[in-house]
């Protein structure tokens, strides 16, 4: 770990070192692996929410994912790689390899459960070794609704969890059963899912190289996002001043 930010152990794998730990076998005994990717969203979100707090105070990664939280760990002199979710899915899911993984998949639409499907059926994985969900809106509200939902993973017997349904409620989600899968590897990794399976259109790389990759969502979803980025993201400020005030370890 290269230290802390914001209170919690930061990932120092850059992304080769990323995908060849997760295309390994989850750590026997160790039950569930949850990766989360910091970003300015979430940096705002767990000042308010403890039960977010909670996800990512028990995750076994926890990555550096938007621009504005990476440049800030340089501040603070923390030597750790950037690895944003949608990169890390883009290398992960090609190197899924049906001779050794079982992936489920919980994804915000059927049009990219199908998408999802058909790469994967493309790499030589059979529709038995594939799970799928798509689960109703506030499906986590909802205990039959999560209960069915753990059921339907936990028979898959799946070696990874790929939960894109965004944040706060996909850390949340499987960090409060993280007892319940065995040894897996679960990423909650937001909308990279979408990308990666074309159902939605990532930014040029030159906006995500110059960290503007956020304006290009904004553009793009502008009622879901303007609020994130042009008013709550206010509140990132006010958590880097604690950060720094609170003299928390950064080496």
């Amino acid at each position: 770990m290269a230290g802390k930010l914001f209170g919690f152990p930061i990932s120092t794998l850059d992304l080769p070192q990323l995908i060849a730990h997760l295309i390994a076998p989850a750590v026997g005994g160790g039950g569930m692996q949850l990766l989360v990717t910091m970003n300015l969203d979430h940096v705002v979100t767990l000042r308010r929410d403890s039960r977010f707090r909670q996800a990512y105070a028990s995750a076994a990664i926890v990555t550096l994912d938007g621009a504005p939280v990476s440049a800030f760990a340089k501040v603070k002199g923390l030597d750790a790689p950037r690895c944003p979710g949608s990169d890390l899915t883009a290398a992960l899911a090609p190197r899924l390899d049906p001779l050794r993984h079982r992936p489920f998949f919980v994804l915000g639409s059927l049009e990219t459960v199908a998408a999802v499907q058909q790469k994967l059926l493309d790499q030589g994985f059979a529709p038995n070794q594939l799970g799928f969900q798509s689960p109703d809106p506030g499906f986590e509200r909802d205990a039959a609704a999560s209960q069915a939902l753990a059921a339907a993973i936990k028979a898959h017997g799946p070696t990874h969890i790929f939960f894109g349904l965004g944040a706060p409620k996909s850390e949340i989600w499987l960090a409060e059963r993280q007892d319940q899968f065995g040894d897996v590897h679960a990423l909650a990794i937001g909308a990279s899912l979408e990308f990666w399976a074309g159902t939605a259109k990532r930014a040029p790389k030159l906006m995500r190289r110059i960290g503007l990759e956020w304006a290009w969502r904004v553009a793009h979803d502008p009622v879901r996002l303007f609020r994130r980025y042009f008013i709550a993201s206010w509140a990132f400020l006010p958590a880097m001043l604690e950060d720094l005030a609170s003299g928390r370890d950064s080496r």
